[in-house]
């Protein structure tokens, strides 16, 4: 914008003021003027203006209060004061109060002003510029974010798949082994895992679940394997949970899926996995008596349970084995 079609108010209230101004300021501007506050309103509701120029003596409201009030409503705008009296108060009130852009003194000249009023349309300018960067900045953070949620969801929907056919296989392992061994007991873990699995398309469908919920599934799940270990499987829940506190669903089936599947469970060598939280973390843990033939691990297991942990709650789980122990501490949330 060039200052031949930027938009100009003049308020005055002396007509003669308002002709001279427009007779020699119409070359260069597009000059609107108004007698009195309430011309001046529908002015600048019905037009772009770029600058403004109100006399300070005015009969109702000062020429400060008015763009003060303006300045609330149409904060782009560049605000300008005209008076003939060298009023000190008037002065700081015109920057204080109505954040004045430039102060000026009667009588003007004409070179002086045009210069003056130049300058606040370049300020006005790069005012608008900011506006629009800004608002251009905003648009790609949005657009940032919603790519990033985009890409989270993928990567929580791929790490999603890999729990359900990983628990899906170890119990068909768990069921084939006792298919051999105890067809009875097979028959009553069919059963029992039917219900199980049915319950884990709600249970897998949220990022977060509440622990109580977690904990509930955990020892469905952890009933299962007694029917095939007996009382040689132990588990330990230490401590009342606050179920204000949410986590990632599966993480305790998990490791306790995992503790079964490492370690021998035996009359000799019974298998106690103890669960406790410590307000913002909750940590599983079981002794370490490896089986003397281990089966192969794929390792997917841990591996998506870190990986959840940090795209979820923003914070990684923690293992510490030290050949006598093994325990895993996995990040809570508050959120529901």
């Amino acid at each position: 914008m060039n200052s031949t079609n930027s938009s100009i108010l003049y308020l005055d209230d002396e007509v003669d003021n308002l002709i001279a101004f427009k007779a020699v300021f119409r070359r260069s501007y597009d000059v609107h003027t108004a007698a009195n506050t309430e011309e001046a309103w529908n002015v600048l509701k019905n037009t772009a203006i770029q600058i403004i120029i109100s006399d300070q003596r005015m009969p109702e409201v000062s020429g400060v209060d008015f763009l003060s009030s303006v300045s609330l409503k149409y904060p782009e705008i560049i605000r300008m004061i005209l008076t003939g009296y060298s009023d000190m108060q008037s002065i700081i009130d015109a920057i204080n109060k109505g954040k004045i852009y430039y102060y000026i003194t009667k009588p003007w000249k004409f070179e002086e002003l045009k210069i003056i009023i130049d300058k606040g349309i370049e300020a006005y300018n790069l005012r608008i510029q900011n506006i629009l960067l800004l608002e251009e900045n905003t648009k790609l953070l949005l657009k940032t974010k919603e790519q990033e949620n985009i890409q989270l969801t993928s990567q929580l929907e791929i790490l999603k798949n890999q729990i359900n056919p990983h628990f899906l296989f170890n119990c068909l392992n768990t069921l084939a082994s006792l298919i051999a061994t105890s067809p009875d007991l097979a028959v009553n873990f069919t059963t029992k895992f039917s219900k199980l699995y049915r319950s884990t398309l709600d249970h897998g469908n949220n990022r977060l679940v509440q622990i109580d919920r977690e904990i509930e599934f955990a020892t469905n799940y952890f009933l299962l394997q007694k029917i095939r270990f007996g009382n040689n499987l132990i588990l330990t829940l230490k401590d009342k949970h606050d179920s204000s506190r949410s986590i990632l669903p599966f993480a305790l089936q998990l490791l306790i899926e995992n503790a079964i599947k490492h370690n021998e469970i035996s009359a000799t060598n019974p298998l106690e996995i103890c669960i406790t939280q410590y307000d913002d973390f909750l940590t599983v843990t079981n002794k370490i008596c490896k089986k003397r033939s281990i089966d192969i691990s794929s390792g997917i297991g841990l591996k998506n349970l870190s990986n959840r942990s940090k795209l979820i709650v923003g914070q990684d789980i923690v293992i510490l084995n030290d050949g006598l122990n093994f325990e895993v501490t996995i990040p809570l949330s508050i959120q529901q």
